[in-house]
């Protein structure tokens, strides 16, 4: 019986290192983005979604600025940029400021109205023909108008397993998932990489949930690749730190594991 214990021990030693190591590259395999991505020295090309811009919606905030010949007009439509109640966390080159959110705020018939210019609908329309709007419109009163349009309250709320979860209002309307996760800081190394969660509410106020897998390269080919303001990304938690947060489970281990120590003393 010992002859038979003695030649087990190495063998239970080596079925315990591959365990560990078997365990240690599965969690590395967890942890990477784009895994079947080919590891090539040159380029890589692969399929890329196109980038559609994002309608105008009832709530939004438009800051709005306006240049014509006559300064006192163009000062009453630049100063209706109203400072709106209470601080925003604002995103500016990946490091989070409190700014105030400032411009016109789009009714719920789409509509804004503007000093000079009077009450206008851009409600669906996107950035770049409210802007071409806004000018047609101030070219009747003007000669050679300037304007240019852009959100100011462009948001999206990264939760879950992130390293800073929050709400993130972005200076510019191209971003990605990608961006949003770096914004948050990227995922802990408990976030679920396979299974990133995207809730977005459609322009007839339904919400839509998506999973996006950032561990495949098609997440760049998904229509839900590039995010539009007030989109929600959750970051589910793997199993692993739903068990370490279960007190229960952790106490179960560890009387399993004082067993498992008793067993070897004893059998030894």
């Amino acid at each position: 019986m010992k002859t038979c214990n003695k030649i087990n021990r190495p063998i239970c030693l080596f079925f315990l290192i591959g365990v560990i190591i078997l365990s240690s590259c599965s969690t590395s395999k967890r942890l990477k983005y784009f895994q079947d991505m080919p590891e090539l020295k040159t380029g890589t090309d692969f399929q890329m979604t196109k980038f559609n811009e994002t309608t105008i919606q009832p709530d939004d905030i438009l800051n709005i600025r306006v240049n014509t010949v006559d300064v006192d007009a163009s000062q009453a439509i630049n100063n209706g940029n109203n400072v709106m109640p209470g601080n925003s966390m604002g995103v500016v080159n990946n490091s989070v400021n409190n700014q105030m959110v400032t411009g016109y705020l789009v009714d719920h018939d789409g509509t804004i109205e503007l000093p000079v210019l009077g009450k206008m609908r851009v409600g669906g329309l996107t950035i770049l023909e409210a802007k071409e709007k806004i000018r047609t419109i101030t070219s009747e009163f003007y000669k050679d108008a300037t304007v240019s349009v852009r959100f100011s309250n462009f948001r999206v709320v990264v939760l879950g397993e992130v390293a800073h979860p929050g709400t993130y209002v972005i200076p510019n309307q191209q971003v990605s998932i990608l961006d949003a996760i770096g914004f948050s800081g990227d995922l802990t190394v408990y976030g679920k990489r396979s299974n990133v969660m995207l809730i977005r509410k459609d322009n007839d106020g339904k919400a839509v949930a998506v999973k996006l897998d950032l561990t495949s390269k098609d997440v760049f080919n998904s229509p839900y690749f590039y995010l539009k303001q007030n989109d929600v990304v959750y970051i589910e938690p793997a199993r692993a730190k739903i068990l370490n947060a279960d007190t229960s489970v952790v106490r179960y281990l560890g009387l399993l594991a004082s067993l498992a120590s008793v067993a070897i003393l004893i059998f030894r």
